[in-house]
């Protein structure tokens, strides 16, 4: 299953510090936890577990993600402050890697792009409070366009 973007990974020490409140990243501290999410492209709806924990002293965000029959991505996030983008990478089990970037527009709506291995993929965060997100994923793969979208729950 392509799994797009965000949601990023539990490989942080517990001990991790987060980042200082000016810092853009900080305002991903809303992700911290675990989410329950279902992928949605047309007939197929596959739950997921997401799990987020800040990485390498709070400069990074890590997502885990995992369903049932053994898959699984992880996605890293952090902010460039010299670009003032975001910058995301997803590695995925099937040994797939995408880089995403996306200009800060804030924390409540970020728009990525990729950048490798195509720059046809588009995903959409939007967080819809502070215990649900959406994600709008829209590209074309292998030949084909697809379109799906994921609605997360904390908890």
């Amino acid at each position: 299953m392509r799994r797009p973007l965000l949601a990023v990974a539990l490989l942080s020490p517990l001990g991790a510090t987060a980042p200082a409140r000016s810092d853009p990243m900080a305002s991903l501290r809303f992700l911290v936890g675990n989410w329950t999410c279902t992928y949605n492209q047309g007939a197929v709806h596959v739950t997921y577990k997401a799990t987020f924990a800040y990485d390498m002293g709070g400069n990074w965000m890590r997502e885990r993600d995992s369903w049932t029959g053994g898959g699984g991505d992880e996605d890293s996030i952090t902010y460039d402050p010299k670009r003032r983008e975001w910058i995301a990478v997803v590695l995925e089990n099937e040994r797939n890697t995408t880089l995403f970037h996306a200009s800060y527009t804030g924390p409540a709506h970020i728009v990525y792009r990729s950048l490798y291995p195509n720059t046809s993929l588009t995903d959409v965060l939007d967080r819809v409070s502070p215990t649900r997100y959406t994600l709008h994923f829209s590209g074309t793969l292998n030949g084909k366009a697809v379109k799906s979208h994921d609605v997360c729950v904390k908890g």
